[in-house]
């Protein structure tokens, strides 16, 4: 009896060419085009997972970037509002200005404001060294004024020669003017 002729399986060529390893069964393309989808349907799945998170973690950086530029914002807008303030005050201490103000508004507390606001920037929440010097050297700043004033108040009588010019709020005025520099520097880092 005849042996039997077992059924050849035809062989598919990649790109048809007659080579051993480009050549291959039905079966065998199969497995290897599931074991090459199968890699390329896990990285797409990784890719997909990892965009929205990107996404998130960019806006999240773009958040604390504008929220960083808007504390410095506030800052310096509250060296200018002590700077307007410490010009009245200088002005009201000024024996040569004429009426005192001080005399008509004594229970006004000046600067009291401005060091409220500087004392309400929590200083814990910050989380970059610059930021914290910038609200640091404001509430300081406030301060001094605050002290200075209160110590003018008290000396003011002393300096009624005309011949003196009495400026209390120049130290202040010159750390003022340094914080609204050191702010517009700040802004342009972030920028």
């Amino acid at each position: 009896m005849p042996c039997p002729v077992p059924p050849v399986n035809p062989e598919y060529c990649l790109l048809w060419i007659d080579w051993w390893a480009f050549c291959m069964t039905k079966a065998e393309w199969s497995g290897w085009m599931q074991a090459i989808f199968s890699v390329i349907a896990i990285a797409a799945a990784g890719l997909f997972a990892y965009l929205p998170i990107e996404e998130a973690r960019r806006n999240a950086a773009r958040a604390r970037q504008e929220g960083r530029r808007a504390l410095v914002e506030v800052v310096a807008h509250l060296a200018g509002m002590l700077t307007g303030e410490i010009a009245a005050k200088a002005t009201e201490l000024d024996h040569r200005a004429g009426p005192r103000v001080y005399d008509v508004h004594p229970a006004a507390e000046p600067f009291a404001d401005i060091a409220s606001a500087a004392k309400a920037i929590p200083l814990h929440e910050l989380h970059e060294v610059a930021e914290v010097h910038l609200v640091f050297a404001l509430r300081k700043l406030a301060q001094r004024a605050v002290d200075v004033h209160e110590t003018a108040m008290n000396e003011r009588d002393h300096f009624r020669d005309d011949s003196v010019v009495y400026k209390p709020f120049a130290t202040v005025a010159k750390g003022v003017e340094d914080l609204v520099a050191a702010c517009g520097r700040r802004m342009a880092e972030l920028t």
